[in-house]
């Protein structure tokens, strides 16, 4: 067996496995997403010697059991998951012309058309739990701008198919999803340049804040926005966005390292380094 029908089988399988469990699920951030683990990592934040005895037992199940995640909350839908399956089937159609996978990707967008912020006029995303952070709450619902745009990524992805595919093209419900998915990229465009707000750092830089609601120097947030709107400037046509997105990109980039690596913020508290973040930061410069 060749590495291509290897990797159609991995994909079926996968593709299998996903209808027999479901869309919903668990991820790292279950084990403080309910009322127990909040209150334990909201402790650790005020307190480093209590809060660490109380999130150990976490952070040991997170490690070595984690499927003991379901003791501490519920399953839920993601915006993150269901916009990486939706590019993912996009993808199988592109690379199979099954057209079946291309239904598959229009039902996650459908999904995400149900789970945007709707306290917000604008299209946008957030977690579906309270996430307790060093600086307070985030509520549940409230746009993150490090997850709008994977959402902004699969509606264009799956956009450009319908516009490309002469199947599609031939019919009036595509023409139709086609309408309403370019819509919907521009309220998202209109979401992260208006509702994500900027802050000066530099004659040619600027931080932008995580929700409408912060003051802004985390690097990867800046990142992700540099990027929706330099590709919402090319889509749309809209050379505004591209001055927005240009003092973004301007920021991430006269924050690097001497070593190469970035700080998570420049805020002089959370300047620590990982590989997922510089994974972000570097997929959105790219």
């Amino acid at each position: 067996m060749n590495l291509q029908d290897k990797t159609s089988n991995v994909l079926a399988d996968f593709a299998e496995w996903l209808d027999g469990f479901g869309e919903t699920s668990w991820d790292h951030q279950s084990f403080f997403a309910g009322p127990v683990g909040r209150r334990a990592k909201s402790l650790y934040y005020r307190n480093r010697i209590w809060g660490t005895a109380a999130v150990a037992p976490m952070i040991f199940f997170e490690a070595a059991l984690p499927s003991a995640r379901r003791l501490f909350h519920n399953p839920m839908r993601f915006p993150i998951a269901d916009a990486h399956y939706a590019m993912g089937f996009a993808f199988l159609h592109e690379a199979t012309g099954d057209f079946s996978q291309l239904e598959n990707a229009v039902h996650f967008l459908t999904e995400l058309t149900t789970s945007r912020c709707r306290q917000f006029k604008e299209y946008c995303w957030g977690y579906p739990f309270d996430w307790v952070t060093r600086n307070g709450v985030i509520k549940q619902q409230t746009p993150l701008i490090t997850t709008t745009p994977y959402v902004y990524e699969a509606f264009l992805q799956v956009a450009e198919l319908l516009e490309s595919d002469v199947r599609c093209q031939m019919s009036d419900v595509r023409q139709d999803l086609l309408l309403e998915y370019k819509q919907i990229l521009e309220s998202i465009a209109r979401h992260a340049s208006v509702d994500i707000k900027d802050f000066k750092t530099s004659e040619k830089a600027s931080s932008c804040s995580y929700t409408p609601y912060d003051s802004g120097g985390v690097i990867n947030a800046a990142a992700y926005r540099a990027f929706l709107l330099t590709s919402a400037s090319k889509v749309l046509s809209k050379d505004e966005y591209w001055k927005i997105a240009e003092r973004n990109l301007s920021f991430v980039l006269e924050n690097q390292n001497a070593d190469g690596s970035w700080p998570y913020a420049v805020d002089g508290v959370r300047g620590f380094v990982d590989h997922f973040h510089t994974c972000f930061v570097m997929k959105a410069l790219a």
